[in-house]
């Protein structure tokens, strides 16, 4: 009887062990990986008395609190904000010239960052439940910001410069190189990057971009590319990453992992954002859209007879937000990813 009942036993664990193996590997993936599938909304940013609304850039912290800014002739229509339901434009009550706004970066609804330019000088906003310009009119223009808190902000300028700010002061870095810092990014492993490409003076010839690194105290180079034809690129216009660092160079995406560049695929991009490994989105001319779910890069979204360009992209695991400009207005796609249809 006892050994009756342990080779019942014996055989039922086999059968497990069995099905456990002949499971369907797409079954496993879908579980991890999202699809490439989304579903598609769109709005339009157009006010009757504005004549042009430019978002550059795009942040939130879920899909109900989503904030684009950018330019515009009025200064009321620079930022707006997604509720969930609706965009609204925001002003923010402060005096002075009339700014251009180009990135967001934040790390709360309540502590975000917004940077620009105002005239000849910087211009930094921050909002912790109120509005607050905290670059006291003494910075030059400022690009990109990144950070792991508003005690440890970076923020790139012109001329080369990159302003570290402490939650009090700003401390000034120079790459001692006539750049526009055009973004900055820190990976998971601590190391923090920075582009620059050499336009301060338009027309660049040849134009170079560069790729330092934050290394003991100071921003040290590490790469750079002179854009000549045939192009092959490596170092892009824009940065994103956890584990490693990609860059849409324009015509194509490359990913930065130990020192050196692997091509992903060749296409017309030069914005990148993502969530996590399994869940990164890229695009620029064309209206495309491109996903990568943890195993291939797709397109999520094409054309569809508009012809504005990708400017800002951000999204969570279930949602993306993309920022276009068919003409003197902004569209913004919202897509929501079909795995999670009805959750």
């Amino acid at each position: 009887m006892k050994t009756s009942f342990f080779f019942f036993l014996f055989s039922f664990l086999l059968f497990l062990l069995f099905c456990e193996r002949n499971k369907s590997p797409m079954q496993s993936l879908s579980a991890q990986y999202p699809s490439h599938d989304f579903k598609w909304s769109i709005d339009t940013l157009a006010p009757q008395d504005a004549d042009q609304i430019s978002m550059f850039d795009i942040w939130g912290t879920d899909e109900n609190n989503v904030w684009a800014v950018g330019h515009s002739n009025r200064r009321k229509y620079q930022i707006w904000h997604w509720d969930g339901q609706d965009w609204s434009n925001v002003e923010p009550n402060i005096s002075g010239d009339r700014p251009s706004y180009y990135e967001i970066f934040g790390f709360t609804e309540l502590d975000f960052w917004i940077v620009g330019s105002s005239g000849y000088q910087g211009y930094i906003l921050h909002y912790n439940g109120s509005w607050e310009r905290v670059d006291n009119n003494d910075l030059e223009h400022c690009y990109s910001v990144w950070g792991t808190s508003s005690q440890n902000l970076f923020i790139g300028s012109r001329h080369g410069l990159i302003y570290r700010y402490d939650g009090e002061k700003f401390t000034k870095y120079n790459t001692g190189r006539n750049l526009l810092i055009t973004n900055l990014w820190g990976l998971e492993s601590g190391e923090i990057f920075a582009t620059g490409v050499n336009n301060e003076n338009q027309p660049a010839e040849p134009p170079i971009r560069y790729l330092f690194k934050y290394t003991d105290d100071q921003f040290v180079l590490v790469d750079s590319i002179v854009r000549v034809l045939p192009y092959e690129e490596t170092i892009g216009m824009d940065l994103w990453g956890i584990d490693c660092l990609y860059s849409p160079t324009g015509n194509s995406l490359t990913k930065y992992i130990h020192g050196s560049w692997e091509t992903q695929f060749y296409a017309a991009l030069w914005r990148i954002h993502g969530s996590s490994p399994y869940n990164i989105f890229t695009g620029g001319f064309y209206d495309t859209v491109y996903h990568y779910n943890g195993i291939d890069w797709a397109p999520a979204h094409a054309k569809d007879e508009v012809i504005g360009g990708i400017w800002g992209i951000w999204c969570n695991e279930k949602y993306v937000f993309v920022i276009q400009h068919p003409d003197y207005f902004t569209r913004i796609l919202r897509g929501k990813n079909k795995m999670n249809e009805g959750r």
